[in-house]
């Protein structure tokens, strides 16, 4: 099937660097969800918290209100695709944590399970994704059908009436 672009269809372009912008605010949406990590082992302390009980539930509510944010602002300038994997990897780590409060980021099967965990979701995303490609490109095509078969009425009806 060609594809074809009608005058009135907008075309999407990305250029190189809004599309790294976006990387980069992906990439840090998922970081910002461990700086109250990084701020508890630095021993870093906050003037003030806020209202929080301590500097490292203050950063972590923080975080966690920001980095969908950022995951949201750095999808809509076009990111590259495979950079979801690090925000992906970060919340799949966290959903373990949750799910068993004794797990330990230092034992290396939570890394093999947070990380095949996150590729499989990575790769449903992208099979959903062509899927659903598939579908619009069958619709594109019973349409382009349609118009060819309403065309071809037209030049008989036309001819008949000569």
């Amino acid at each position: 099937m060609i594809k074809q672009n009608l005058n009135d269809q907008e075309i999407k372009e990305t250029n190189s660097f809004s599309r790294i912008i976006g990387t980069i605010l992906i990439i840090l949406s998922g970081i910002f969800l461990y700086l109250d990590k990084i701020f508890a082992y630095y021993n870093i302390t906050l003037d003030n918290n806020y209202g929080w009980n301590d500097t490292e539930t203050f950063v972590w509510h923080f975080c966690q209100t920001i980095s969908p944010i950022l995951l949201m602002i750095g999808t809509y300038l076009r990111p590259y695709f495979y950079s979801f994997l690090i925000p992906l990897f970060c919340y799949v780590l966290q959903f373990f944590f949750v799910i068993d409060s004794s797990t330990s980021v230092d034992n290396s099967s939570t890394w093999l399970y947070v990380g095949g965990t996150s590729f499989l979701i990575l790769l449903t995303i992208r099979f959903i994704k062509i899927q659903l490609g598939k579908i619009q490109q069958v619709k594109d095509l019973k349409i382009e059908l349609m118009e060819e078969l309403i065309r071809t009425d037209d030049i008989i009806i036309n001819d008949h009436n000569k």
